[in-house]
């Protein structure tokens, strides 16, 4: 198997980027939504500060590019894609903790005194004897996308330091807030690129890769009633509060997040807020077909229209936007990404597990604004969780990816 990639400096490389608490913050109107996101951009960055050969800029908004001239001129230009930020779901710094030649058995997280065991964690087994990175139980890891992060900064450091490795333009790109709503790659300038694809490496256990996610929207139905004495309310009180369940409670009860997997697309209310006179509710609409999509979002329309025919004092705005769509239909005009993708995995031992991923990733904004990029594993296991842990191979081998399609793509065309 292939060494290129030194697995304690890439895991060192990872654990400085931890120490950078770059929680996002939902609902912040600021892009980065935390200063310590710029900050790790600008950590990042300083740590090339001597090499003149690496083209860098960082943003006032974070978003961050280093790039790497090509030194074989008839190959793509090929961009590496990481975030920032780290989910909201725990907001406490990073304590990690490194298991050494784990043995397969139940690990206890210092932190908290949770445990993480096989019997919960089957994945756990695949690594036993391998060295493992959890956190202490009280914070996320981090490796969402930290870990992606440091598989970037190594594989450039690898160009640089051999100039015999052949390649095309390398950029590794860093963008803040992915976490919450993907704003990064909404800001991101794609033409500035020019580049032929990208990489994410926005994914779980190794040998995974996305072939697919969802198209994916958001409905805003404010709903607003007629208040009333409740002594006196019969025929005039109209509640809006009411109103929102009756159209959570139309939407079809098997299509909901809990009810759903697979390719199988759902409605998911999700926040309900608000009283008698006005209601907000929020519903995430997710679908793998496009046209599946759109009908979802017909129903939605015409459920609510039913609900304001049985209450005709009141009213109901609502706002339905597009927030990313399934990269599939442009990776399919491009099969010699994935393949190469695939290739790059056997190369390196790896059996290639596709992914139908119900979720979305900075490249499935970044791949409509004309970019095909798809998105492979980082290693880590239990993303947005205080269980979240890396295993230290698995997080080398991501590096090795990264190099490994650099290479088989020497020579390719640069799929226009």
């Amino acid at each position: 198997m292939k060494q290129r990639i030194n697995a304690e400096h890439i895991i060192n490389t990872f654990l400085n980027y931890t120490r950078f608490n770059t929680t996002s913050v939902p609902g912040s109107p600021h892009l980065p939504s935390c200063e310590n996101q710029y900050l790790l951009a600008k950590y990042v960055v300083g740590q090339f500060s001597d090499i003149t050969s690496l083209e860098t800029n960082i943003k006032d908004n974070a978003i961050t590019k280093l790039t790497l001239p090509a030194n074989h001129p008839d190959s793509p230009a090929i961009v590496f894609f990481a975030h920032l930020d780290t989910a909201p779901d725990h907001v406490g710094d990073t304590r990690a903790i490194r298991i050494n030649n784990y043995d397969g058995g139940v690990i206890i997280l210092p932190g908290s005194g949770d445990k993480m065991s096989p019997s919960e964690h089957p994945e756990l087994l695949a690594y036993t004897g391998q060295d493992i990175i959890t956190t202490d139980g009280t914070s996320l890891l981090g490796a969402d996308d930290k870990a992606a992060i440091a598989a970037g900064v190594e594989a450039l450091r690898y160009m640089i330091e051999h100039p015999e490795f052949k390649h095309g333009d390398i950029s590794l790109v860093l963008l803040p807030d992915e976490e919450t709503g993907i704003r990064g790659a909404k800001a991101l300038d794609v033409s500035e690129l020019n580049a032929s694809f990208g990489i994410c490496l926005d994914c779980c256990g190794v040998g995974e890769f996305v072939t697919e996610n969802w198209y994916a929207g958001s409905a805003v139905l404010t709903f607003y009633g007629v208040t009333a004495h409740p002594m006196s309310a019969k025929g005039k009180l109209v509640n809006a509060l009411s109103m929102a369940a009756d159209v959570i409670a139309a939407l079809p009860a098997g299509e909901r997040p809990e009810h759903t997997e697979g390719r199988e697309g759902y409605y998911w209310p999700h926040k309900l807020t608000g009283d008698t006179a006005s209601a907000l509710l929020e519903i995430a609409i997710r679908d793998f077909d496009s046209e599946g999509y759109q009908s979802r979002k017909k129903t939605l329309w015409n459920i609510v229209d039913n609900v304001k025919q049985r209450q005709v004092n009141s009213s109901v705005s609502v706002e339905i936007s597009d927030i990313y769509d399934n990269v599939k239909p442009v990776l399919d005009k491009t099969p010699l990404i994935l393949e190469n993708v695939q290739q790059a995995m056997r190369n390196l031992g790896i059996e290639p597990k596709p992914l139908v991923m119900r979720g979305g990733y900075d490249g499935s904004v970044i791949t409509p604004k004309g970019l095909p990029t798809v998105n492979i594993f980082t290693g880590a296991h239990n993303f947005h969780s205080t269980r979240e842990f890396l295993p230290v191979e698995s997080l080398r081998l991501a590096g090795e990816m990264l190099l490994e399609i650099v290479e088989l793509s020497v020579g390719e065309p640069r799929y226009e």
